[in-house]
Formats: C-alpha cells, sequence, structure tokens
C-alpha cells in the first residue's frame, strides 16, 4: 500500500511584539471597549492553550487589554466554575489593581 505525502504549507506564527503592536493598533481604533478586549483576550487564549505563546506572553499582552469579565475568564481557563475562595482572590486582586492607578 502507498502512503499519501502531504505537504504541510509553510506557516508562521506572530511574534509577541507584532501581536503587542496590533492590539495597540486596534485600541487605537475602537478605545479601550470591551468588545475589542473580549475579541483579543479570546484570540490570546487560543494561542495560549494551543501551545503557540507562552503563558507569560499571553499575561503581558492581556495587561495592555481593559479588564474585564475576569471571574468568566477564570472559569474559561479552568473549565469549571470558579469556588468562592477564588472569588475572593480575584476581587482581591483587582482591589490591588485600582489602588496602584
Amino acid at each position: 500500500m502507498r502512503h499519501l505525502e502531504l505537504k504541510r504549507p509553510n506557516i508562521s506564527f506572530p511574534t509577541e511584539d507584532e501581536l503587542r503592536e496590533r492590539i495597540v493598533r486596534h485600541l487605537s481604533w475602537r478605545g479601550d471597549v470591551d468588545s475589542v478586549a473580549l475579541i483579543w483576550h479570546g484570540y490570546l487564549t487560543g494561542l495560549v492553550e494551543w501551545g503557540l505563546i507562552e503563558l507569560n506572553v499571553f499575561e503581558r499582552l492581556t495587561s495592555l487589554l481593559p479588564k474585564l469579565a475576569e471571574r468568566e475568564l477564570v472559569e474559561l481557563s479552568l473549565d469549571e466554575p470558579i469556588s468562592a475562595e477564588m472569588e475572593k482572590e480575584i476581587e482581591k486582586a483587582r482591589g490591588l489593581r485600582e489602588d496602584k492607578k
């Protein structure tokens, strides 16, 4: 039996700098609106899940986005509802960020 040999296209992935520039440019066009933050967060989450960017890159890039839906984003990452203890940690972290402003 003869096996088919599949040729893979030459695929390149965006670098952290390219992603940062795209995020900043998109935010400059639309401002800090929820829809832009949700789109980019979903895209970056996919890149992490598929192993195309590291978690530290994800954290640096998402820090450029407006903060919203933090509970839901944690649940998405954990693939389960957050506990009461985790919710308290999120609230504490949010308070620390607001204090720095």
